[in-house]
């Protein structure tokens, strides 16, 4: 079994050899500059000093465009990189596997510190140029021919079985443009009326085995359990106004998908984070997956919130909007409707990334909970202004009293979507 199948094209033609004649073999790799392993830690370092020049140096020719995205995965959160230690786990020729232990420790605004493993990670390297480059992170299916190919006697090339392919996403066809439109997004409704064709997208998420009862969510510290609908899932913390009793329903529904500590979420995530895979928790995640994915595989929701409201250099509206769409498509993909945000801060000025935000609501025809519009009659319009004192840019985290609205409003627009379902007939009541 050829452990290095996966690998871009120009490598697939490295002659076939043992792991043991390999490991053997003190020529291996010929004349290239560094080593596999010394490539990997050249790489690891550079992302933890967020240096995108030396990232993109370390990789191989078709892991710079991904270098450049995950250079910027740690950017606005004090690192450290600990306990380095890589070593090479297997060559071929001028491609080989390599796996490290260490970690990153990493605290945003001087709170808890926390800790990104890298044990357990498998890395590719490559002969790129006369020098061994790091080119992103093995499959498990390629860690496991590896491992089997040390160990296993002499058999039989077994034909392999392909992966089923991933449901398509569904056709649709956008709601006729009485919208209102994306630059006119300050009038949009709190609550989002969403349009039908999310039927079919709701339709084909259970044909393909996701759970009606799971919501996901990516997103930064102002969306964790504590800030954002945690509450729902501790039923002596929230209670609702008479003529709002039927909100229990949603809540009942949606229990344990409220406070649970998503794999998509965390203080100081920005956009990059959830599509780097060193932020992912290897205890959960397949080698080479992102938080991401990685979410979305194992919890298998029918709905997601993306909100990625967390400051960090290098963020502008182009960049937030090409993310976001990013996000979109993966999770239309896997057939999860997604749900956007708005947000309360005006730090990049003119409004510029709300209005990016809901460009992407309208473009795709998806729901838009417009949290902006909700702060505005609270004091301040829902900033913590005095948490911020000092801090720059200011005027970017939000209140108690703000995380209470905006779990309120997620909320109804879960009851929302829940009933338009319903109402479709592609849902039960």
């Amino acid at each position: 079994m050829n452990f290095f199948k996966h690998f871009p094209p120009s490598l697939t033609s490295i002659p076939k050899l043992t792991l043991l004649a390999l490991l053997l073999a003190a020529c291996s790799g010929g004349g290239a500059v560094g080593s596999p392993a010394a490539a990997v830690e050249t790489y690891l370092q550079a992302l933890v000093s967020v240096d995108e020049v030396a990232a993109i140096n370390a990789s191989c020719s078709a892991w710079e465009a991904q270098a450049r995205l995950e250079a910027a995965a740690y950017q606005g959160v004090q690192t450290q990189l600990e306990n380095l230690d890589c070593s090479l786990l297997a060559q071929d020729g001028e491609a080989a596997l390599v796996s490290c232990t260490g970690q990153v420790r990493y605290s945003y605004a001087g709170g808890e510190d926390q800790l990104d493993e890298l044990g357990g990670r498998v890395f590719s390297a490559v002969v790129d140029g006369g020098e061994w480059k790091m080119c992103g992170l093995a499959s498990n299916s390629q860690v496991a021919e590896a491992q089997a190919t040390a160990t296993a006697q002499p058999a039989e090339a077994a034909t392999s079985t392909p992966e089923p392919a991933a449901a398509a996403a569904p056709q649709h066809t956008a709601t006729p443009d009485t919208r209102p439109l994306p630059a006119d997004w300050r009038s949009w409704p709190i609550i989002p009326q969403p349009s039908q064709w999310l039927g079919q997208v709701y339709a084909a998420s259970l044909a393909q085995g996701n759970n009606p009862q799971h919501f996901s969510v990516a997103g930064d510290c102002q969306n964790i359990p504590e800030a954002f609908m945690g509450v729902y899932d501790i039923p002596e913390r929230f209670s609702f106004p008479t003529n709002e009793q039927y909100l229990l329903e949603t809540v009942s529904y949606f229990t344990g998908s409220f406070n649970r500590d998503g794999l998509a979420v965390d203080g100081g995530y920005n956009f990059p984070a959830i599509f780097t895979p060193l932020r992912a928790d290897p205890a959960q995640c397949e080698n080479g997956e992102d938080p991401l994915a990685c979410e979305i595989r194992t919890w298998q929701p029918s709905f997601i919130f993306i909100s990625m409201e967390f400051v960090y250099e290098g963020r502008t509206a182009e960049n937030y909007e090409h993310y976001l769409r990013q996000a979109v498509d993966y999770a239309l993909q896997h057939n999860v409707i997604p749900i956007l945000l708005t947000k309360a801060d005006n730090v990049e000025g003119g409004h510029a990334i709300n209005e990016a935000t809901a460009r992407v609501a309208y473009e795709y025809d998806i729901p838009l909970v417009n949290w902006w519009r909700a702060a505005q009659p609270l004091p301040d319009h829902g900033l913590d202004l005095d948490r911020d004192k000092g801090l720059q840019p200011p005027n970017f985290h939000i209140t108690y009293e703000a995380w209470s609205v905006r779990s309120y409003v997620g909320l109804k627009t879960l009851d929302t979507l829940h009933q338009s379902l319903v109402d479709w007939g592609v849902e039960t009541p």
